[in-house]
């Protein structure tokens, strides 16, 4: 019997970790309650079986890997359980994927947009062909895909031909394109659709944004549809229009947008009956659906401040808001829960129903993790931030550029305001800065009211990380022209990056002394990710997005020969053993634990089982060492051993290691186990988790020392690791808001001498080339002087000796390198 026991709000049910990047689509497969898939920003499917909690990450091998983010999810059983078991999926390189549901292999990519693909929908059928006899092509719905491209195209992928088809393209929209299918029309075989445009820059605001209803005739065979719009409503929204879906029990189409509402609409003309809008400040909505059954239906919204609400249909309960650790790309249906794709890397579904509630503990997780991104914005600037200030005492040799300036100095570990006098030329003291309840911040040490993270979305897979500084009376258009300027960014991006401005830190006037507004609508809400500014240059294979890891041996064969090893040379040293109960249970449960892949969403490593590889990797000499270094390399892939809190235990894991590679001198070259383990260790350390990444960086100079006394080794597996050591630290250093000049350049001179050695394979030499370009293309000042150092030490003239003999993947990348630096 159905459990009918509603609670009168939705409270968290399950919580699932995907492959821990941003969880950008996500769509049940198949239509039952028991199985989910979701698409990541790195370009990871995954599949979660609910009924277990269990996980399968890029389900379908090599064949499932995205070269760029998943940013559409949907499979047919949404449609219909009675349909051939497959899902399609978009991606910000343009192309449609249609994967066997059942074996998740690629069946087939459909080419032909020239922009992200971002919206996915099936189009129904039209009613009469319901019932019409098994293979004919009219009884099946159509996939329409919507682009950042300004169209939308129509596909045939059920019908009896060998492969899909393009049906025709809905053009004539402004900029990115959002679709949902329709009910088809009572007489007549035609089809009906709607899309909805984000509009366009005219002066300094974004208009156009429409709402189109399409008729659309023909399809069979090989006939092209013939599509018309038979009505249109522009700008009803104040904002760009993120997102649409159809309601069949409502008979209404609804959409959100930029400007914290979502309109619903008559789904025969578009004309809006009804407005729901966020309470409070409202921030951007990504996303909507509908959710529940035929006697309880709510409208929700994803919102990029973090936030997810919920408006009751009937009326008859109050607006809901569910405050995220991260913004909320992605919202939708599950039977009669829905569930979110959050930019923690979590997917979770939301229930009424009682007896799908989840565990206290588990709610206070989720609870906790909200409010440590929320703690995370409100408290002052961090010790390495401070450390990075301009010292008070050196003030004097920092000039003010206008009357007032405010300036964060650093003195005795704290952070201290100043403004600067004109008249007298000296900075006067203002105060402490400590924490704010809004976007507060710094950028080359000057003071902003809000902090805002841009990222600048190259279509080659490059995203390049900045931030803008805004204080609460200044003109949004203004500050968004200046940054246009600074970062030579195409001059139509100026309404969208205005826009994005006042979304975030409020359209405060330039009235001095007033209260500054709420950026998070008083619900909690973490800070939201960047906006998203796509540029038209294009680069194929730089920067470094992500991370190589040294994965193999992460089974159970595998790591109980490392175990056995272990404990054989447990028994010959003479001094620092491991006790009886260091080598027995903690280790056995460790390694049971890191051999079951699937589950490490929801397993998690005890201290306890982590402290004997610290303890060997510290203590005993290079030759008996390892195998703890082997597995600790493994380890580090577990998001629980490698989490945030154990920072300090893998900074003296890496630590050790490194020591012991550098202990090795001259002999490095020679040795394999020790260099080899250690480089790759320092790989994984990059891809684990923020604890260990964290550990990583803060040990970048010694891992670079480590990196040049390995560098002219006889070996090629640790002349492989070593070049992955260099492509991950750049990727790193590329995506972090902390990078050196200096460590910048030492790799710089790195790439030289290993290029210069003349040892190095073609796949070495593709990720050696790889780094150099991701070090070059570091955002701000640290990249400048990279690409100035470059060009001095004769960069260019070393890539066209380099890049002949080795490959067409090094052919590329030196050219793209050339151009950078050109």
């Amino acid at each position: 019997m159905m459990n009918v026991d509603l609670s009168p709000a939705y409270v968290l049910s399950t919580q699932l970790l995907s492959d821990g990047e941003p969880v950008r689509c996500l769509s049940a497969h198949p239509s039952s309650s028991s199985q989910l898939l979701s698409g990541s920003q790195g370009g990871i499917l995954s599949f979660f079986h609910l009924d277990d909690g269990s996980m399968d990450i890029s389900p379908g091998g090599s064949e499932t890997r995205h070269p760029h983010s998943i940013t559409a999810l949907l499979s047919s059983n949404i449609f219909s359980p009675s349909l051939p078991e497959i899902y399609a999926t978009g991606c910000k390189d343009g192309i449609v994927r249609i994967m066997d549901g059942k074996t998740h292999r690629l069946k087939f990519a459909l080419e032909g947009h020239a922009n992200a693909v971002t919206s996915l929908s099936w189009i129904p059928p039209p009613t009469a062909a319901a019932s019409s006899s098994d293979g004919d092509e009219r009884q099946f719905p159509w996939l329409v895909s919507g682009s950042w491209d300004g169209t939308a195209k129509l596909w045939d992928v059920f019908s009896s031909s060998s492969s899909p088809r393009c049906l025709g393209t809905l053009e004539g929209h402004e900029n990115t394109v959002s679709v949902a299918g329709l009910p088809a029309e009572k007489a007549g075989a035609v089809r009906r659709v709607v899309t909805v445009s984000a509009g366009v820059a005219r002066g300094n605001v974004v208009r156009g944004h429409t709402v189109r209803i399409w008729r659309l005739r023909g399809g069979t065979s090989s006939a092209v549809v013939q599509s018309e719009v038979v009505a249109a409503v522009a700008d009803d929204h104040s904002g760009p229009m993120r997102d649409v879906c159809y309601d069949a029990a409502t008979h209404s189409i609804y959409t959100c947008s930029n400007d914290g509402t979502v309109k619903v609409r008559s789904a025969e003309d578009g004309v809006c009956h009804t407005t729901l809008a966020f309470p409070g400040d409202r921030p951007m909505l990504l996303s909507l659906c509908i959710a529940g059954n035929d006697r309880e239906r709510s409208v929700v919204a994803g919102a990029e401040d973090g936030n997810v609400v919920v408006w009751d249909i009937s009326g008859r309960r109050d607006v809901q808001i569910i405050p995220h650790p991260g913004c909320v790309w992605k919202v939708a249906s599950m039977n009669d829960d829905f569930v979110t794709a959050c930019h923690d890397g979590t997917v979770r579904i939301f229930t009424r129903h009682a007896d799908r509630a989840a565990h206290p503990d588990v709610v206070k997780s989720f609870e906790e993790a909200v409010m440590a991104a929320q703690s995370a914005r409100s408290s002052g600037p961090s010790p390495d931030e401070i450390a990075r200030l301009p010292k008070w005492e050196m003030n004097a040799l920092t000039q003010g550029r206008s009357e007032g300036q405010v300036q964060v100095f650093q003195r005795e570990g704290k952070a201290i305001a100043a403004q600067w006098s004109a008249s007298s030329r000296t900075w006067i003291e203002v105060g402490e800065v400590t924490g704010t309840s809004a976007n507060a911040g710094t950028i080359h040490g000057k003071r902003y009211d809000h902090v805002l993270p841009i990222e600048i979305d190259v279509p080659g897979g490059g995203v390049q990380n900045l931030q803008i500084g805004y204080n609460n009376g200044e003109n949004p258009f203004v500050t968004a022209q200046q940054f246009i300027d600074e970062h030579m960014l195409d001059q139509h991006y100026l309404a969208q990056i205005a826009d994005y401005i006042r979304q975030r830190a409020g359209d405060a006037g330039p009235t001095l002394g007033m209260e500054t507004p709420s950026t998070n609508g008083g619900c909690g809400a973490a800070a939201p990710p960047p906006a998203t500014v796509p540029m038209e240059i294009s680069y194929q294979h730089l920067p470094m997005r992500g991370y190589k890891v040294f994965d193999a041996g992460v089974d159970k064969k595998g790591l109980t020969k490392v175990l056995q090893k272990i404990r054989e040379f447990n028994q010959e040293i003479s001094c620092n053993q491991l006790s009886p109960n260091e080598i027995g249970e903690p280790l056995d449960s460790l390694t049971n634990t890191l051999c079951i892949t699937n589950r490490y969403h929801s397993s998690t490593i005890s201290t306890v089982e982590l402290l004997p590889l610290r303890k060997m990797i510290l203590e005993w000499d290079a030759s008996h060492a390892f195998p703890a270094l082997d597995l600790a390399r493994i380890a580090v892939l577990h998001p629980d051993a490698a989490k945030g809190e154990r920072r300090e235990y893998w900074k003296d894991v890496i630590n050790g290691a490194l020591t012991l590679c550098l202990g090795l001198s001259q002999a490095a070259s020679r040795e394999v186990a020790v260099p080899m383990l250690t480089m790759r260790l320092v790989c994984n350390c990059y891809k684990g988790g923020s604890g260990a990444a964290s550990a990583a960086e803060s040990l970048l100079e010694k891992i670079l020392d480590c990196v040049e006394i390995c560098i002219p080794s006889d070996n090629k597996n640790v002349r492989l690791a070593v070049a992955t050591a260099l492509l991950n630290t750049s990727s790193y250093m590329y995506s972090s808001s902390s990078s050196s000049v200096s460590s910048a350049i030492r790799i710089l001179d790195l790439v030289g001498t290993i290029v210069g050695c003349g040892k190095y394979e073609s796949e070495a030499i593709g990720r050696i080339l790889v780094a150099l370009g991701t070090v070059l293309l570091i955002p701000g000042q640290c990249g400048s002087d990279a690409k100035q150092a470059a060009r001095k030490g004769g960069i260019v003239s070393m890539l066209e000796r380099v890049a002949n003999g080795n490959g067409d993947i090094a052919v590329a990348v030196s050219k793209e390198i050339r151009s950078i630096l050109s």
